[in-house]
């Protein structure tokens, strides 16, 4: 058994030589790789110019600098009318209340819909805080948790202002 290894081991390395190109191979030529910059022209566009128009009414004003040499430095601008005129703010409205309430149960599911076929998405101990965005008629509120901001449902009897 061992010979058969060995004659078979050897037919083999022979067969291998033979399909390589046996004493006629030659490797093919080695093909380097090439860097080629690409220089494009830079196209720029035109610049857009527009001309403003006049105003009606103009207000100069001079404004006297001292420069380093004792030289006065005279800046004037010319500020349109309507820039000084005083801009009416819109009317304060004031922001809705928000309905904090905490948990009242020991710990309460926090789920994704309306009802006890969704999903529980967090479980929450008594006490944390949870701002009621919505109550519907079926006793299940819509709250954001205060801390991290997540949002789900949870029953409304089980929430309380204390």
């Amino acid at each position: 058994m061992p010979n058969y290894i060995v004659v078979t081991t050897l037919f083999l390395f022979w067969a291998f030589y033979e399909m390589s190109g046996g004493a006629d191979f030659e490797p093919p030529e080695r093909i380097e790789p090439v860097a080629v910059a690409i220089v494009a022209p830079i196209e720029t566009p035109e610049p857009i110019v527009a001309e403003a128009p006049e105003p009606e009414a103009t207000v100069t004003a001079e404004i006297m600098l001292a420069s380093y040499e004792d030289e006065p430095l005279a800046i004037s601008s010319v500020v349109p009318d309507t820039a000084l005129e005083t801009v009416a703010s819109p009317a304060f409205v004031a922001p809705e209340p928000v309905d904090i309430r905490l948990v009242s149960g020991e710990w309460v599911n926090m789920r994704d819909g309306p009802s006890t076929d969704y999903r529980v998405l967090d479980t929450l101990p008594r006490g944390t805080e949870a701002e009621v965005l919505d109550v519907n008629g079926a006793g299940w509120a819509q709250i954001r948790l205060v801390d991290t901001g997540q949002m789900g449902w949870m029953a409304e009897r089980l929430l309380s202002t204390d």
